[in-house]
């Protein structure tokens, strides 16, 4: 029978020769698309690859600070809905070492998004995901279960809209995360008697200077107020 090896438990320097790091599934809504935040990888052997935006955490920091000092450095926003995932310790994960990563995703609305962002930074389409670097398209994998499950259960869509939006907006984002078609009168029904929008009395002028205007809703004063299970009970299959 191997017997497996254990390090010395007097050699405290063995436990500490590895590193922590952040990554970031960012999902914003634009054009009719949602989208994944990328950025190029310089520093891995076999040059330049995309992958999720992360960093190695500072000795100083802890994972909940880390991820908004990242968002800060690229974004020059970390105030939008995010919550940690899980670790991801494989011990292979990384070419350069033991590195055990803190995947997070965030769901942001677009218009809060700094244009003027690094040239490193890219998006792609959620459903048109490029072979990325690492176990990067593992964690989106992981992080997409996940975003699908929360729309099931709760109002996530509407971290993704601005403020006032229309509701052709929440029926595309569901047909885009689930890649499904939808009976669309009958999920505009079942929006509106749900108690989750509320129209804001506004009307969105159409881009192409003609027919009819597209009235303009609101996330409902109770949604605003505090998280709530989907009171419209939508069942996609993931």
């Amino acid at each position: 029978m191997t017997q497996i090896k254990t390090p010395n438990q007097n050699s405290l320097d063995h436990f500490f020769r590895g590193a922590f790091s952040i990554d970031m599934v960012l999902i914003t809504f634009h054009n009719q698309k949602l989208k994944i935040l990328l950025q190029e990888k310089k520093d891995l052997p076999g040059g330049k690859q995309l992958g999720l935006p992360g960093k190695l955490i500072l000795p100083n920091e802890d994972t909940d600070e880390a991820i908004d000092n990242l968002m800060v450095s690229i974004l020059g926003n970390a105030e939008f809905y995010k919550k940690q995932l899980r670790a991801f310790s494989e011990l292979d994960r990384h070419p350069l070492g033991r590195i055990i990563t803190f995947a997070y995703y965030g769901l942001i609305p677009f218009k809060k998004i700094d244009k003027n962002i690094f040239e490193e930074l890219h998006w792609a389409d959620f459903d048109n995901m490029p072979k990325l670097s690492l176990d990067h398209n593992h964690i989106l994998n992981e992080v997409f279960k996940r975003f699908k499950k929360g729309l099931n259960r709760h109002p996530l869509v509407f971290q993704l809209l601005p403020e006032k939006f229309i509701l052709s907006d929440i029926t595309t984002i569901y047909e885009k995360a689930f890649n499904q078609k939808l009976d669309l009168p009958n999920f505009r029904k079942r929006i509106l008697n749900g108690g989750l929008v509320a129209p804001s009395g506004e009307f969105k002028k159409s881009e192409k200077g003609y027919g009819r205007p597209a009235e303009l809703y609101m996330q409902s004063n109770i949604t605003q107020k505090a998280p709530v299970r989907n009171q419209i009970h939508f069942q996609f299959s993931a």
